[in-house]
C-alpha cells in the first residue's frame, strides 16, 4: 500500500514539472489538483462558476486558442462539464488518467513524521504527527527539549499541505528572557524548566498568538515520501539536508 501512494505522488510530481499534454476535445479527463475554480471565462480573472474536487471526472467540451503559463505549468484552458458544473478550467490540472482522490493523498500521510538531516537521520528535531485531517506539530531542541506545540487542521492541494494552525502553546523559559506583562511573568515563574520532553510545562501567551497558515511541501525520494519546508525541483530532491520523513523510514 505505502508503494502504490509512493507511485501515485511520484506521477503527480512529475505531471507538474513539465508541460501538459493537450487533451482531446470530447473526451474525459480527471481534475488533478485538490480544489479548482470553474471560470465562465479562459482566464484567471474569470468569473468564477463553481469548484471542482480532486478525482472528479470531467468532460471536455471545448479548447482555449492560447496557452498560458500559471505557476511553472505551460497549458490551454479547457470548458470542461461535470454533473453540476460547467466552465472553464487551467489545463495544466487536468489529467488523461485517473487520479487519487483527497482521501487517498490524506491516508499517505497518516502517521508520524520528525525532521532529520538526511540522509541517515541524523540530529532529529521536530515531529508531525497527523490523524486523520488533524495535525500535531511539536518543536524540538536538543537543549531544552519540546519549545513549542501547534495543533490544527490541515488540507492537501497538488504539491503540498497547508496547516491552519488553532492551538499554539509555547515553553516560557525559551521563548521569554525578560518578561515584559503579568502574564508572561506568571508563566515563566510557573514553568521554568531547563530541559524536558513533556507538553506540561508548555502555556497559551496572548503575546505568542497562532502565526497563521503555512504551506508544507510533499515529494518523492525513491521509495520515501518526504515533507519539506520548500518546494524543490525533482533533481533537488534527493539532495535535501533536512525532511520530515515518516518514523518507520529506513535509509537506502
Amino acid at each position: 500500500m505505502k508503494k502504490l501512494f509512493l507511485i501515485f505522488f511520484t506521477c503527480l510530481f512529475l505531471f507538474q514539472c513539465k508541460k501538459s499534454p493537450s487533451i482531446e476535445v470530447g473526451k474525459n479527463a480527471f481534475i488533478s489538483a485538490t480544489v479548482l475554480n470553474a471560470r465562465k471565462t479562459p482566464k484567471l480573472d474569470g468569473e468564477k462558476v463553481g469548484k471542482l474536487k480532486l478525482g472528479d471526472e470531467v468532460k471536455v467540451l471545448e479548447r482555449s486558442e492560447n496557452d498560458m503559463d500559471i505557476d511553472g505549468l505551460t497549458a490551454y484552458w479547457y470548458k470542461v462539464q461535470s454533473k453540476d458544473i460547467t466552465g472553464w478550467v487551467f489545463g495544466g490540472y487536468l489529467s488523461q488518467t485517473k487520479v487519487e482522490s483527497r482521501d487517498a493523498m490524506i491516508a499517505a500521510v497518516q502517521g508520524n513524521f520528525v525532521f532529520c538531516k538526511m540522509p541517515d537521520r541524523m540530529e532529529c528535531t521536530d515531529t508531525i504527527e497527523f490523524d486523520g485531517e488533524s495535525f500535531v506539530y511539536r518543536k524540538f531542541n536538543s537543549y531544552s527539549g519540546i519549545n513549542e506545540k501547534l495543533e490544527g487542521v490541515f488540507d492537501v492541494y497538488a504539491d503540498h499541505l497547508v496547516f491552519d494552525t488553532k492551538s499554539r502553546l509555547i515553553r516560557p523559559s525559551v521563548f521569554i528572557q525578560f518578561p515584559q506583562t503579568e502574564e508572561e511573568r506568571t508563566a515563566y515563574n510557573n514553568a521554568y524548566f531547563e530541559y524536558t520532553d513533556s507538553d506540561e510545562y508548555l502555556v497559551s501567551l496572548s503575546t505568542y498568538p497562532v502565526a497563521g497558515k503555512e504551506d508544507i511541501y510533499f515529494a518523492v525520494c525513491g521509495d520515501n515520501l518526504l515533507l519539506l519546508y520548500e518546494k524543490k525541483e525533482k533533481e533537488g530532491i534527493c539532495k535535501s539536508e533536512y525532511a520530515f520523513t515518516k518514523s518507520s523510514y529506513s535509509s537506502p
